[in-house]
């Protein structure tokens, strides 16, 4: 009689393989989702800090002041700016409004409009509020902070 040979696993194989993997995924997701709260705070200060200096280099492009508008309560901010060449005022957003109303992301801010001359130094003129701010993103039990200090530089 001549014996065949059957390939493949056998039930208990696969049983224990799918034990091992649901154990490694037991461990590791909490971790993973931590890791992702902590990346969405930080690319949300990474993104004010661009933004910011975007602010500055609009207004000495343009030689006229540029605003950094940061709305809490709508969970954006975005920068703009006079960008005709007119004397007809047009003002433009540069570069696009950047929105975490859709994320878990809560925002709060010490000014909600911060403005730069032509030199690209902080301006006070109009509605425009003085330079030093602090702007913190937080999820959960995760935050990340940026500061300005009153001359403009970007603390992290």
């Amino acid at each position: 009689m001549v014996k065949t040979r059957r390939s493949g696993f056998t039930l208990l194989e696969v049983i224990i393989v799918m034990s091992l993997l649901a154990v490694v995924a037991g461990i590791g997701v909490p971790r993973l989702s931590a890791a992702l709260r902590r990346r969405t705070t930080s690319t949300a200060a990474d993104q004010f800090a661009a933004a910011h200096s975007l602010a500055r280099a609009t207004a000495v492009r343009y030689s006229r002041v540029a605003q950094l508008h940061v709305d809490t309560t709508a969970k954006r901010f975005w920068v703009d700016a006079d960008t005709s060449a007119n004397e007809i005022s047009q003002r433009s957003i540069i570069w696009y409004v950047r929105d975490f109303s859709e994320t878990g992301l809560t925002m709060s801010s010490t000014r909600s409009l911060l403005c730069f001359d032509a030199r690209g130094m902080v301006s006070t003129a109009g509605s425009c509020e003085p330079g030093d701010a602090t702007v913190i993103f937080s999820e959960s039990d995760k935050a990340d902070t940026v500061t300005i200090t009153a001359l403009g530089k970007v603390l992290r």
